[in-house]
């Protein structure tokens, strides 16, 4: 993993996924719509390789940590 990738999960606000990570992670989106929606919080999926970088954008609740410790349990 190179400096880049390890500042951006460091911020906590951008995870790196695989594929299957990431349907975990839109599955997340869908059953809290009305959370992201109220908080007007949005995202972006960048594809890198085989990986994706998802960057949570700043928002007053949601938070990548909570994200990823519900989808990776």
């Amino acid at each position: 993993m190179n400096y880049i990738y390890e500042r951006m999960m460091a911020e906590g606000e951008t995870a790196i996924f695989d594929r299957d990570e990431l349907r975990k992670f839109e599955a997340y989106v869908a059953a809290n719509y009305e959370s992201f929606y109220d908080n007007k919080a949005s995202y972006e999926v960048r594809k890198d390789g085989e990986k994706f970088l998802v960057t949570l954008f700043e928002n007053p609740v949601i938070t990548m940590e909570d994200i990823l410790l519900d989808i990776r349990d």
